[in-house]
């Protein structure tokens, strides 16, 4: 039995999510087990520990003795003080002068240092998700069951966002213009079947959209996509990929839909996937399945292609050789046949295989 790397694309699946604040957050719970929570529902509350910045006012101001700082201080301990706000000094505004490099609290003034400490990050964690709260991590954070649709893509940029689902106009995300007409577009999460160039970062930045699905991008826009605040989801991978259409019409159906959008950014010491979810009604008593997570390679089986020269291609499996077969590249490896949507017959190693999860 062969087993291949899955990424889900179901439009009807049971999900179970978590909703941590960080490891070194200091957090109360605000949700209780077996609660309904509401995608903007507040289920943990947090600070995290900032830290403490150091100042050589001494060497700064050039002093004799580190004594001498306390007639220049033009700040008191406890004083909230402001990035760029003068601490000390024979004038505030001109000659030498210690500047504050960060945003905080004056905690401490002497021996010719001044130690200043950052403003605490203070975070209220969202749902994120309609569901049911199924079990609480005291201090921590909850595990959300949910029902909707389930698209797990290849890479995210770090960001997170909550928008209704649009698709871009028929001329691309360049075609979206800030008017009457496109307003529809700020703050949402639009599906695009073209790969990211740099116009679209222009585009979608200057139209204030909130949040992109998009197949594929040139790997010289990485860190472009890293700096931006818009959330972006990658659902193919790097390089010049369209998105198949079965992936596009899945999204389309959901035009208008609230949607939570987890452009987690891919971690060697994680497994989790950047995700689009789509939260959708159900009836009492119903509960769609789970993921199936240890599907095996038969014939019939749908699948997605992930490496050259057929990367984003979708197809099915048609047969499953038993012997290694010979590659062009002279290595022998276990393969698929694999057909097409394009109507092609295709011999791809397994290694190169992702199961579409259901």
């Amino acid at each position: 039995m062969h087993y291949a790397d899955q990424r889900h694309t179901i439009a009807w699946t049971t999900v179970r999510r978590q909703r941590m604040l960080p490891d070194n957050a200091i957090g109360v719970v605000e949700a209780q087990n077996r609660q309904h929570v509401n995608l903007r529902d507040v289920v943990a509350r947090g600070t995290v520990p900032s830290r403490y910045v150091f100042v050589d006012a001494m060497t700064v101001l050039k002093l004799r003795r580190a004594a001498d700082l306390d007639d220049l201080m033009l700040v008191q301990i406890g004083d909230d003080v402001e990035e760029g706000q003068v601490l000390a000094g024979r004038s505030a505004t001109r000659g030498r002068r210690v500047i504050s490099p960060v945003t905080g609290i004056l905690v401490y003034a002497d021996e010719g240092r001044i130690i200043i400490q950052e403003t605490p990050e203070l975070m209220d964690l969202e749902a994120g998700l309609v569901g049911q709260v199924v079990d609480v991590a005291p201090g921590r954070g909850v595990i959300i069951e949910a029902y909707g649709a389930l698209i797990q893509g290849v890479w995210g940029n770090g960001r997170r966002l909550i928008g209704p689902l649009r698709v871009e106009p028929e001329d691309g995300l360049e075609g979206i213009f800030d008017d009457s007409i496109d307003r529809q577009y700020s703050g949402s999460i639009v599906v695009t079947r073209r790969a990211l160039k740099e116009a679209s970062f222009v585009a979608i930045e200057g139209q204030h959209i909130g949040g992109v699905i998009a197949p594929s991008m040139d790997a010289s826009l990485y860190q472009r996509a890293l700096q931006t605040d818009v959330a972006i989801v990658l659902t193919q991978g790097f390089g010049d990929i369209r998105m198949n259409m079965q992936l596009y019409s899945l999204l389309e159906g959901f035009v208008g839909r609230q949607t939570t959008l987890d452009a987690f950014l891919p971690s060697r010491w994680e497994s989790r996937r950047p995700e689009i979810f789509i939260n959708l009604p159900v009836r009492a008593g119903e509960r769609p399945p789970e993921p199936n997570t240890a599907q095996v390679l038969r014939p019939g089986l749908s699948v997605r292609l992930t490496r050259a020269p057929y990367v984003g291609s979708v197809g099915e499996i048609v047969d499953l050789p038993n012997a290694p077969q010979l590659m062009d590249n002279g290595l022998r490896v276990h393969c698929a046949r694999v057909a097409l949507v394009t109507g092609e017959t295709a011999l791809v190693p397994l290694a190169n295989l992702e199961v579409f999860g259901r």
